[in-house]
């Protein structure tokens, strides 16, 4: 069933209409002019409208561009309802947006053959949309822990470096892996490692702050983007972190064990960080540094 708005000031043409497509299983909504199907469509969101070109008021052709200029309504396909057989009056409409018109008075099966056709064309554009939401999640997602790859954190400390260096806004990089996974790997199995990546993952998701980036940099070595931060507070952000991975036992099958990670950070402005590889080269050091410090814990070369 879809829901159908009719922008129409004829009482006689809206019921005739409305009774057409309530017998074919559809909600109808009624608005008798402009300013109220803008705000019908604007607060119900409908499926398709069928929109009278000639209204007191607002016309149709403004009804047409408003909900077509609004991102919220863009997308509902119109069909134009009109009593006019000029040729411009129609082309008018599609070049505002309207996807179909029907001339007044309609004939029956006309009316329910282009509405079928519209919605079903609706339809299918939700279904594409949705089917390139989830090609999109897939390309720029670790199909393992759920955190951005190594792609997408490439381009975006890329982008983000930039804007830091153009607003003079702070940028701290984290990057940080999990102390001898490979002994997991080679004790336990590569299944287990992967549910130690796994669980990692969940707990960065739930730690970090809703603004920040988290990614898989590769293997079990990971990344965060902290936006406007400097380094103390990004310190203070990878120790909540390390001290959840810490304290959390990570269940693998029968086997309960326990994690620890090690972090570097680099923050912009810094006089030796001039571009993205240099952000990253830098926390990677200060990474090896908390490596060779004994691990688990969280070092800052720059900031």
């Amino acid at each position: 069933m879809a829901t159908i708005l009719i922008i129409d000031d004829s009482k006689l043409i809206a019921h005739v209409a409305k009774n057409i497509l309530s017998k074919r299983g559809h909600r109808v909504l009624l608005a008798p002019n402009g300013e109220t199907g803008l705000q019908i469509a604007q607060n119900q969101y409908p499926d398709l409208i069928l929109l009278d070109l000639v209204m007191p008021g607002i016309d149709g052709y403004e009804v047409c561009r408003r909900i077509k200029k609004n991102a919220s309504t863009g997308d509902i396909p119109i069909i134009m309802l009109t009593s006019k057989g000029e040729s411009a009056d129609k082309v008018r409409g599609l070049e505002l947006g309207a996807s179909d018109y029907v001339t007044k008075p309609f004939d029956e099966a006309e009316l329910v053959a282009r509405t079928n056709t519209h919605l079903k064309i609706k339809e299918l554009c939700e279904s594409l949309q949705g089917k390139n939401r989830q090609l999109l999640e897939m390309a720029t997602r670790d199909g393992l822990t759920g955190l951005f790859n190594h792609r997408y954190f490439q381009d975006a400390v890329t982008k983000d470096i930039k804007r830091a260096m153009r607003y003079h806004e702070s940028l701290s990089c984290v990057m940080f892996d999990i102390d001898l996974f490979k002994k997991f790997n080679d004790t336990y199995g590569h299944q287990t490692g992967d549910m130690v990546l796994k669980t990692l993952g969940q707990l960065i998701q739930h730690n970090k702050r809703d603004s920040d980036l988290s990614a898989r940099y590769g293997g079990e070595e990971f990344a965060l983007l902290l936006y406007h931060t400097i380094s103390a507070d990004a310190i203070t952000i990878a120790e909540r972190l390390r001290k959840a991975v810490e304290k959390h036992e990570f269940k693998a099958y029968d086997l309960i064990l326990k994690v620890t990670i090690s972090f570097g950070i680099a923050t912009y402005p810094h006089p030796d960080i001039m571009d993205a590889k240099s952000l990253i080269e830098c926390a990677d050091k200060a990474l090896y540094r908390a490596k060779e410090g004994g691990r688990n814990q969280v070092i800052c070369d720059l900031g």
